[in-house]
């Protein structure tokens, strides 16, 4: 499985070891960034990571962030992303088998590096329950829609 992985620079501390697990583990990643010192914005990364998944060359998206919130929001931009922040084992299950998710977000200041790396073993080893894509197409229709003022 290849995965695209994005982080900000509050996820600096973790990024590294991260990715050494899930490449130890035989999962191809891309890493779109953070490289540098200092801060960046979490958005450019999120939809270097969003853009890798709808264009089939990342079967799934991990981004970490301080919260995982700013990086949901941004990749859920995306035609075609769905972005879930996950907080425990149990929502990310919920987002892969439930929501389809194709994107996982991930908080660096609220876990700590195992847990980070059990939610997303768990999200990449949970496949999506097909009683619920009546829901997804749902969502895709909503895409499809523009809202004007």
């Amino acid at each position: 499985m290849k995965l695209a992985f994005g982080t900000d620079h509050a996820a600096a501390g973790v990024r590294n070891k991260v990715k050494e697990y899930f490449q130890s583990g035989g999962y191809e990643i891309e890493d779109f960034g953070f490289f540098g010192n200092g801060s960046c914005d979490y958005p450019d990364y999120a939809v270097k990571v969003a853009e890798a998944v709808i264009s089939k060359k990342a079967d799934r998206g991990i981004l970490i962030c301080g919260t995982g919130i700013g990086m949901s929001i941004a990749a859920n931009k995306i035609k075609g992303i769905i972005a879930a922040v996950c907080w425990d084992e149990d929502t990310a299950k919920l987002a892969a088998c439930h929501n389809g998710a194709n994107v996982l977000c991930l908080g660096s200041r609220t876990a700590t590096l195992s847990e980070l790396c059990q939610r997303i073993k768990i999200f990449l080893g949970t496949p999506f329950e097909e009683r619920h894509l009546q829901r997804i197409r749902k969502i895709e229709e909503i895409e499809k829609q523009q809202y004007r003022k």
